[in-house]
């Protein structure tokens, strides 16, 4: 029986510990879920440019990294209060950085992002100069699925085990380890 309490007791622990996990993805999905019921405008591209981000002598991170400096405008018509014209710089809902600049290149083509370009803006109808060009998730940027695994996939992995260990009620035979991840 007490092989049966300490497994339900680690099921128990190690699920809150997936349920913070599964909060965070939640939060970082949440602000792209919000943009999907955004408003769409089309705005003009006023500036492009490659900025250089970082210390290219960072231990952490060595290397020149980069990413996109836009500059667009759009304007809003509103019955009360007339046309009123907005600038953001924001592409995305989350600011990507590029390894190098023909990867900034290569996004700014795929999205349209070139100066004096017409592109759709989605803004905020709650608060009109919060707005984006890009609404999608890069699913094929290692970030992206790097956070996908070890945000959702490896805590629910965790707990798939738990609940096996929980069923079984006792260690395997084989089993001389003293426990899996924790």
């Amino acid at each position: 029986m007490s092989h049966r309490r300490n497994a339900l007791i680690r099921l128990g622990l190690r699920s809150i510990t997936a349920g913070f996990f599964f909060l965070a993805a939640l939060l970082l999905l949440s602000r792209h879920t919000a943009t999907l019921s955004w408003q769409t405008v089309a705005g003009t591209v006023d500036e492009v440019a490659i900025e250089a981000v970082g210390d290219p002598g960072d231990s952490r991170a060595p290397g020149e990294r980069f990413r996109p400096a836009v500059s667009y405008r759009y304007t809003l018509n509103s019955e009360s209060s007339g046309d009123r014209e907005y600038t953001a710089s924001a592409i995305a809902v989350y600011p990507w950085i590029f390894a190098d600049r023909d990867r900034v290149v290569a996004y700014l083509e795929r999205h349209g992002i070139r100066r004096g370009a017409r592109i759709p803006v989605h803004y905020n109808p709650d608060d009109p100069a919060d707005a984006i060009l890009v609404r999608d998730i890069p699913w094929r940027r290692l970030e992206v699925i790097l956070a996908f695994l070890f945000l959702v996939l490896l805590p629910a992995a965790v707990v798939f085990t738990s609940i096996l260990d929980f069923i079984r009620g006792s260690r395997r035979p084989e089993d001389r380890s003293r426990g899996r991840f924790w």
